[in-house]
C-alpha cells in the first residue's frame, strides 16, 4: 500500500468511526476507494478487529459503520440512543420529505443525487400557504427547532442543518443549490424497518387476541 493509499484508508477509517455516511455526493475520492474490493475488504477486516464492520445500504449508495457483536451491555446503551435520536428525527424529516415533495411537484421522495434549489423551493411555498404552515411546524421543535419568522429564514435554516447532519451537500460553498447524499438511502431503510417491526407486532397482537399463540 502507497502512502497516498494508507492516508486514505486512515481518513476513510477515521470518518467511518465517527458515523460519518460516504456517498459519491459528500466524498467522492472515499467512495472510489470502497469502491475497490480489495481497498474495501481492507477496511471491513481493521473494522472488524476493533469490533465494527463495513456495512452498504441496499441501493449500494452509501457507506457506514455498523457493530459487529451487539450483546455487549455498552454497545446495546449505544445504540438504544442512537435508535431514539433518530426516531426523535423521523417525524420532522418525514414531514420535509412531504413538503418538498409538494413545493417541487415531485412524484418520488429525495434520492441521493438529487438537486435541491432553494429559490423553487422557495416559490413553492409561497404559493402554498398550507405548505408554509407545514413548514412552520417543522421548525416549532425538534432538530430544525428555530425562532425565524419569515419563511425565507426558516427555508434556509432548515437547509443549513440538514447540510450539517449530513443529509445534504452544497453544490459550493456559496451555492443555493444543495445535493442529496447517500444519507437518505440509510433513513429509509430505518424507516422500513421500523414499518415491518410494527405490522410484525399487530399481527403478534391480533393472535394473541384471537388465541393463535403457539
Amino acid at each position: 500500500m502507497s502512502i497516498e493509499q494508507s492516508q486514505e484508508f486512515g481518513r476513510i477509517i477515521e470518518s467511518l468511526l465517527a458515523q460519518e455516511f460516504i456517498c459519491q455526493y459528500t466524498d467522492e475520492i472515499a467512495y472510489e476507494y470502497l469502491s475497490s474490493e480489495t481497498y474495501r475488504d481492507n477496511v471491513d477486516r481493521f473494522l472488524r478487529k476493533i469490533g465494527r464492520c463495513l456495512r452498504q445500504t441496499e441501493d449500494r449508495n452509501t457507506y457506514y459503520c455498523a457493530y459487529l457483536n451487539i450483546d455487549s451491555s455498552t454497545v446495546r446503551k449505544h445504540l438504544s440512543q442512537q435508535f431514539k435520536m433518530t426516531i426523535n428525527e423521523l417525524e420532522p424529516l418525514c414531514r420535509w420529505l412531504s413538503l418538498i415533495m409538494s413545493a417541487t411537484q415531485r412524484d418520488a421522495p429525495i434520492s441521493p443525487g438529487d438537486a435541491l434549489r432553494q429559490g423553487e423551493i422557495l416559490s413553492g411555498l409561497e404559493n402554498a400557504p398550507a405548505l408554509v404552515d407545514d413548514l412552520a411546524l417543522i421548525v416549532r421543535s425538534g432538530p430544525f427547532a428555530s425562532k425565524k419568522d419569515k419563511v425565507s429564514d426558516q427555508l434556509n435554516h432548515v437547509l443549513n442543518a440538514l447540510d450539517d447532519q449530513g443529509y445534504l451537500q452544497r453544490s459550493s460553498p456559496s451555492s443555493s443549490i444543495y445535493i442529496a447524499t447517500g444519507k437518505w438511502s440509510y433513513l429509509f431503510e430505518v424507516l422500513e424497518f421500523i414499518h415491518t417491526h410494527e405490522e410484525i407486532g399487530r399481527v403478534s397482537q391480533n393472535e394473541e387476541q384471537n388465541g393463535e399463540v403457539w
